[in-house]
């Protein structure tokens, strides 16, 4: 790793900038010592620092190189033919592979720092049926999911939550989990600035995400089926 320990610096930055300006094959070939070196290399490495940091926590996540997704976009049926994505992000999961999608946290790195997001992601309408139904004979054990997570200084993310009842849930108009039963996903999320990829603290900042989000990782793990 460089003098920042961690291998970021602001060439980290400075090569995402020029992606999303000059995003082509020809400029990423010319530029793809820089990538590996100052991108890819020290994000693998961020999510093994991790890794081993949540052995034998409450939130036992890994991750690595195979739980990294690929630069290279699909871009068959995108308007958008820019080749590569302009952010570097992964996973850490209870079983260190990208299969799973249920209790896990994502990594992202982007040029104006990137972001951080733990939980169940966009999952299809079946899979809310079995959390949903949860909550109603459940409700306690959600709330104090709930709970710890404000006493962590986390809100789940409701941006997406829909307007009225989701069908088959009217009648739970009232209910006191009625505000989580319209939400579509069930995730945190916090911004990482830059700052803390130079200063040696993003690792911290990752095992600390995580942790705090256990007991929702936990929740959706053993609610979703």
């Amino acid at each position: 790793m460089s003098a920042h320990g961690n291998g970021f610096t602001e060439a980290t930055f400075t090569f995402l900038s020029e992606l999303a300006e000059k995003n082509d094959s020809a400029w990423f070939a010319e530029n793809r010592d820089t990538y590996d070196r100052s991108v890819d290399e020290p994000f693998v490495h961020l999510l093994e620092e991790v890794t081993g940091r949540l052995a034998g926590t409450a939130a036992p996540l890994r991750g690595g190189a195979a739980t990294t997704f690929r630069m290279n976009r699909d871009v068959r049926f995108s308007k958008d033919k820019s080749p590569y994505s302009t952010s570097r992000s992964g996973l850490l999961t209870p079983g260190g592979t990208k299969a799973e999608s249920a209790g896990l946290v994502y990594v992202q790195l982007s040029a104006d720092g990137g972001l951080l997001a733990g939980g169940l992601y966009k999952p299809p309408t079946p899979a809310l049926d079995p959390i949903r139904q949860h909550m109603l004979e459940e409700p306690e054990q959600f709330a104090q999911v709930v709970e710890e997570l404000r006493a962590a200084g986390h809100e789940l993310d409701t941006s997406d939550a829909v307007k009225t009842m989701p069908r088959g849930y009217a009648e739970h108009a009232e209910h006191p989990m009625a505000p989580y039963l319209r939400l579509k996903q069930l995730v945190v999320m916090q911004s990482l600035p830059k700052a803390a990829w130079l200063d040696d603290t993003v690792a911290d900042r990752v095992t600390t995400f995580a942790t705090d989000v256990a007991p929702l990782l936990a929740y959706v793990r053993t609610t979703v089926r």
